[in-house]
């Protein structure tokens, strides 16, 4: 029978001990640390949170002073929008009294009803004797016929195609008529916008039955009316400015 060799007892180093002890120790100071430092991470993680929420919330302040201040611009740019549309209605609103007095000077072209009147020299022979001058068309003729026109209710007349305004003249040189600055010369055609009846009106008048209408009668002066559906009259051309008159300001 063998005899059993003892087994070697398990000889534990002093440096082995020291080791193992240490690394349980650790093992247990980290374990502690991190059971004790759950208390400080949740501090932190709520630390952090109440950042972040801060960071929000001042978002949050910032977004809405952006809206109102967004707000507040397009407000702004309605109201210089509104201005804008005010300006355009107050300059349409100009441009048509400037239109209507461009109108009533005649410094636009007109249409509209009204009649026609010419007036020539006459054609018959001047007897021996006679003034030659009866038997031609005047300047006086040519100014009874407008401002028996005028009295008449025309609102626009042309002579010739020579449009009559306020500061028009109608002047005899020699053998021609000077209306406004043209030289015009028989026949005299007369252009005139008015209402209806202005032709009978015309007739009717002192201004052309006194005179012009006799001068027809007794000397032959060719003469013809007619009444129109539509004429055009011409705008006034010519200098239309004052050297010496100026408005009157009204006192307040």
């Amino acid at each position: 029978m063998t005899a059993r060799r003892p087994r070697p007892k398990l000889l534990v180093r002093p440096q082995w001990a020291v080791s193992i002890a240490v690394a349980l120790i650790i093992i247990g100071f980290v374990g502690y640390a991190q059971w004790n430092g759950s208390p400080d991470r949740a501090q932190f993680a709520t630390s952090v949170q109440q950042v972040l929420a801060k960071q929000v919330t001042d978002l949050e302040a910032e977004q809405e002073d952006l809206r109102s201040q967004i707000a507040a611009a397009d407000a702004e740019v309605l109201q210089f929008q509104a201005a804008s549309t005010t300006s355009s209605s107050a300059l349409a609103a100009l441009n048509k009294e400037l239109a209507a007095a461009r109108l009533a000077v005649g410094l636009t072209d007109l249409s509209g009803p009204g009649a026609v009147i010419e007036i020539a020299d006459s054609n018959r022979p001047v007897p021996d004797g006679d003034n030659p001058a009866n038997y031609i068309v005047l300047v006086d003729d040519l100014r009874d016929i407008v401002t028996a026109l005028w009295a008449s209710g025309a609102e626009g007349i042309a002579i010739n195609g020579e449009r009559l305004v306020a500061t028009s003249s109608i002047y005899g040189v020699g053998a021609s008529i000077l209306v406004n600055t043209a030289f015009l010369s028989p026949p005299f055609r007369i252009e005139a916008i008015g209402s209806a009846g202005l032709l009978d009106r015309f007739t009717a008048n002192a201004a052309f039955k006194g005179r012009v209408a006799q001068r027809i009668n007794v000397f032959g002066l060719e003469f013809a009316t007619a009444l129109a559906d539509s004429l055009k009259l011409p705008a006034f051309v010519g200098n239309t400015r004052f050297r010496w008159a100026v408005p009157v300001e009204a006192t307040p």
